[in-house]
């Protein structure tokens, strides 16, 4: 039952994927980016421990599952620095990279070079990272099969994912309302309604 009970989370992930592609695709490279990042904290939050924090959470997700990733050249850190810019104030700055605790993201799209981006800043004397926004997305995707391989592997992080994932908001098809209460119902004896 546990198969078709988690239907709906999976297609949830993948209208979040989908949606984030849209917005590229359209052009709206700030709404891509919140959408990113709140998709980035979503995952982590999944594997959360107990009185763990957002930012602790993010980077631990970020580590594992996205920066084993030659095309994003920067630490959990100053992708953490990032979320809080995007999100907070649709900003490449944030109070840890205003700080000096982490380094200012900023971000080529379309036919634009992160490498010319990141030559600009330098000639400028900035010390910031640059990345494309396509190898941002394309880091988060493998970083989705990482984790969903891993869920798939560890009975424990199974359960964690499988625990955590209902609590979200999902919208379920009635035909598979209908399949779950006919298993339960089969399950425990139950005859079919007529």
């Amino acid at each position: 039952m546990e198969d078709i009970a988690l239907q709906p989370y999976y297609q949830a992930i993948k209208q979040l994927k989908d949606s984030i592609e849209d917005c590229m695709s359209k052009g709206r490279v700030l709404s891509c980016l919140t959408l990113l990042y709140s998709a980035i904290d979503i995952f982590a939050s999944l594997e959360r421990q107990p009185n763990e924090g957002t930012r602790t959470s993010f980077m631990r997700w970020a580590d594992a599952y996205m920066l084993p990733n030659n095309a994003l050249q920067f630490s959990s850190i100053d992708l953490y620095a990032a979320r809080c810019g995007i999100i907070h104030a649709f900003s490449a700055e944030s109070d840890l990279s205003r700080n000096g605790k982490a380094r200012k993201i900023v971000y080529a799209w379309g036919t634009a070079s992160a490498e010319s981006l990141r030559e600009a800043g330098q000639a400028l004397g900035r010390n910031e990272v640059s990345v494309h926004v396509r190898d941002l997305i394309d880091g988060f995707g493998v970083a989705i099969v990482r984790y969903i391989s891993d869920v798939v592997d560890h009975p424990v992080q199974h359960q964690r994912f499988f625990q955590s994932v209902r609590n979200w908001l999902v919208g379920v098809p009635p035909a598979i309302v209908d399949e779950l209460l006919t298993r339960r119902n089969a399950a425990i004896g139950l005859a079919p309604e007529a």
